[in-house]
């Protein structure tokens, strides 16, 4: 016998879903996603900082200690931003800025091999007549820093420091100048950040504090956990913390101990070759995102990456960085100053709170402002793309078939903002 059957098309509800998106993953509801070249802000996430050629590429260092001077190495010397010249046969690790107590400046530049005081040339002379050059005051290191009115310089296990109010003098005695051997497990000294009234030592598997009071005798040491390795290059003073990086990400440390403020993993980054940088209170570093190198900005309990092949970074009163033999200046909002000028931001697939039934993509509108590229893809057929501006109901050419969504969302315009999404879609009924 034969039965007749009877075949029942699936019933799709329509529906109209707004959700908004969140770049740290921490926004109840809204849709997660990474960005490259976008960033949060109070009106919606929008284009990151843009950069403007200012020049040719240059070997350009930041002063530390009492002062941020921008001095520039070429040609077998170092050129202050007044224009002094003070020779010296190779670029130095770090240059120290000392305030005498007399008001004058003392510059300190640090090399492995010494530390030496910079001497300017003089001007309105014979080339032949000129004075200037850098004299050995100190034994060399990988670090230093200007704290408690004298001059420290580290590196290896062995610490050094010069007498009160006096860089240059390195003649050790009772109350002057000295040093001490600090061994430990925790592996070579890489970097010395004055913070607060302790001298803090940042080492490969550890932190060292030093109570340094102007009394060398009441000089005191303790070890301070750390719970990463720490990279050289990347400890910097960011405000009242010392922020650095580690194979996990970017932690800070406030003189008791350390916390984890970003995850690079969770920002898909490649922290082995980076340079690091502060400006203002915002902490820089040159990385690698998928392959392609950018700056990864922090600051205000935010992070972003910024689209550009950054190099060298420089900061100070503004952040520059080299690229392809270039030297770039960082600007407020833009496009990505090299090569390709996209601003992107890709989403986690979402369901967007509904069922886990099968559900057709039609359309999307973006709230905000600028022309976009819409990517949309399920885990049925094709990815499909629409473009259009903001505002405007955009239909995908073909329904876009899927339990969940993705999103690739592109922009070529330096004023976009995105402040959410409203999707039309149909829904499976459930039935029993």
């Amino acid at each position: 016998m034969i039965y007749e059957k009877e075949l029942t098309a699936p019933v799709y509800k329509r529906r109209s879903v707004r959700r908004e998106f969140s770049l740290s993953g921490e926004k109840t509801g809204a849709l997660t996603a990474a960005a490259l070249h976008f960033k949060p802000s109070a009106r919606g996430i929008v284009c990151a900082e843009g950069a403007r050629r200012i020049g040719k590429s240059k070997h350009l260092l930041c002063t530390e200690g009492h002062a941020e001077e921008l001095f520039e190495y070429a040609d077998g010397a170092l050129l202050s931003p007044a224009g002094e010249r003070f020779p010296f046969e190779r670029e130095p690790l770090s240059i120290f800025c000392f305030v005498l107590p007399g008001g004058g400046k003392e510059y300190f530049a640090l090399t492995e091999d010494g530390c030496f005081r910079l001497r300017a040339e003089k001007s309105g002379q014979e080339e032949s007549e000129q004075e200037g050059g850098a004299e050995k005051v100190g034994e060399g290191g990988v670090c230093g820093a200007v704290h408690g009115e004298r001059l420290f310089v580290a590196g290896g296990s062995d610490l050094r420091w010069s007498a009160p109010l006096d860089p240059a003098n390195s003649a050790e005695g009772v109350q002057t100048a000295g040093h001490t051997v600090l061994p430990s497990a925790d592996g070579d000294i890489l970097a010395a950040v004055s913070l607060g009234d302790e001298l803090y030592l940042f080492r490969e598997r550890g932190i060292a504090a030093l109570s340094v009071r102007g009394d060398a005798l009441a000089f005191a040491a303790w070890h301070i956990p750390a719970p990463c390795g720490v990279r050289a290059g990347s400890v910097r003073k960011c405000g009242g913390a010392v922020l650095f990086l580690a194979g996990d990400g970017l932690y800070s440390f406030d003189g008791k101990s350390c916390k984890l403020l970003f995850d690079g993993g969770t920002y898909g980054l490649d922290l082995s070759d980076t340079d690091t940088a502060v400006c203002g209170d915002r902490y820089y570093a040159a990385a690698s995102y998928n392959g392609e190198r950018c700056i990864w900005c922090i600051g205000n309990g935010e992070a972003h990456l910024i689209r550009a092949r950054a190099e060298k970074l420089t900061g100070g009163e503004k952040l520059l960085f080299t690229a392809e033999g270039e030297l770039y200046e960082l600007t407020g909002r833009g496009l990505p100053p090299l090569r390709r000028k996209e601003c992107v931001m890709r989403t986690e697939k979402s369901h967007f709170g509904l069922s886990a039934r099968q559900k057709f993509l039609d359309a999307i509108l973006i709230e905000g402002k600028g022309h976009f590229r819409v990517e949309a893809k399920g885990e049925c057929g094709l990815p499909r793309a629409v473009f259009g501006r903001a505002g405007e109901r955009l239909r995908f050419p073909l329904p876009v078939r899927g339990c969940g969504f993705s999103f690739d969302i592109r922009t070529l315009d330096e004023d976009a903002c995105i402040r959410a999404a409203v999707f039309d879609l149909r829904e499976e009924v459930a039935r029993w």
